[in-house]
């Protein structure tokens, strides 16, 4: 720190002494240059603001309303968990994973108005996360189901999950939209090159969505997984990519640690996603063990991941052996949608 590069009229870089650099290039002697176009690391906290916006589209909420029956969030007792925006070398994305615990309560009515039968209850969405979004995890529980008011209890399952479910999507929809526009609402951490980058939070140690897949280990019980797709990168760069914790964490808007040698540890998307590295070739191959944390503990997949240079394109086959039957098609689309689709917008291409 403290060296400037210029350069000559003959088009070469030279060291210009502190002080001498084009202004426009400095940083940190510019009054208004806190992290000029997003190079350096920046992560806003948003976790506070998360809480208040989802308590207050959340409570009062009415999945039904109608002469009859009337079904209500009546409180947010609790969100835990944790909301942040991360931004480096001008690219921008969020990490959020809540737990989040409400009240609700319903009544039926007889054609005067008034309340026939009540009851009441509690709901949670154990799992708002990235990786959760297509199936948010969704569980309830009703005081007392005697008579009618099991029709509440059922109303609540079906059309209070649907709409408290359609609520935390507008809420992650505005989260990415803050994202887009740069703006957060929360304490910034600056972490300038060359330091250490905010580290992935440790996988919980007991998983709140704690059934697991389990797979009895004979052959048609167990599938294989087949991938193939073509990246406008070069073969390097995107083996490359494929190791690096920071861009996994861009493409995948979620926690990653990944440990880039042969045993070393991965974890995507929070830790749903872990497993080893076994053998690494550079920008050829990649096999390592891989599961999903709610495989029955000990079961891993066998991946297998090759490049080959097309042009000025990569090609990349994958082959995943040792997935639970029952789990093919969701690791399939996850492979897919929610790594290599992503990997290559954050990469610079536009997914199929």
């Amino acid at each position: 720190r403290g060296v400037r590069w210029s350069l000559t009229a003959r088009g070469r870089h030279t060291m210009a002494k502190f002080g001498e650099g084009d202004k426009r290039w400095i940083v940190k002697e510019r009054d208004d240059g806190r992290n000029v176009n997003s190079w350096h690391w920046e992560e806003k906290n948003q976790t506070e603001w998360a809480k208040s916006r989802l308590t207050s589209i959340l409570v009062g909420l009415k999945p039904v309303d109608e002469p009859t029956m009337r079904v209500q969030v009546t409180k947010v007792s609790s969100i835990s968990g944790e909301v942040t925006l991360q931004s480096r070398k001008q690219r921008r994305f969020a990490l959020y994973e809540l737990d989040i615990q409400l009240n609700w309560e319903a009544q039926t009515f007889d054609a005067d108005g008034t309340v026939q039968e009540e009851t009441k209850g509690t709901a949670r969405v154990e799992d708002l996360s990235e990786e959760t979004l297509d199936d948010l995890p969704f569980e309830m529980s009703c005081d007392n189901t005697a008579g009618r008011r099991e029709e509440l209890k059922e109303a609540m399952r079906t059309k209070g999950a649907a709409a408290i479910k359609a609520k935390a999507l507008e809420w992650v929809a505005e989260l990415k939209a803050l994202v887009a526009s740069g703006e957060a609402k929360g304490d910034l951490v600056d972490i300038a090159d060359g330091e250490t980058p905010p580290q992935a939070r440790p996988p919980p140690s007991e998983r709140v969505n704690n059934s697991y897949v389990v797979s009895g280990g004979g052959e048609g019980t167990l599938s294989t997984v087949e991938v193939n797709y073509t990246f406008p990168i070069a073969r390097a760069f995107l083996y490359e990519s494929l190791l690096d914790a920071n861009r996994m964490r861009a493409a995948t808007c979620a926690d990653a640690i990944i440990e880039a040698k042969e045993g070393g540890e991965m974890r995507l998307f929070n830790g749903t996603v872990e497993g080893r590295f076994e053998t690494l070739t550079p920008h050829e191959k990649i096999v390592q063990k891989w599961r999903f944390s709610t495989w029955q503990p000990g079961h891993y997949s066998d991946v297998t991941i090759a490049l080959k240079e097309d042009g000025g394109n990569t090609v990349l086959d994958l082959v995943q052996t040792g997935v639970p039957v029952e789990e093919k098609d969701r690791t399939e689309r996850g492979w897919r949608s929610m790594i290599f689709d992503r990997l290559k917008m954050v990469l610079g291409g536009v997914p199929p």
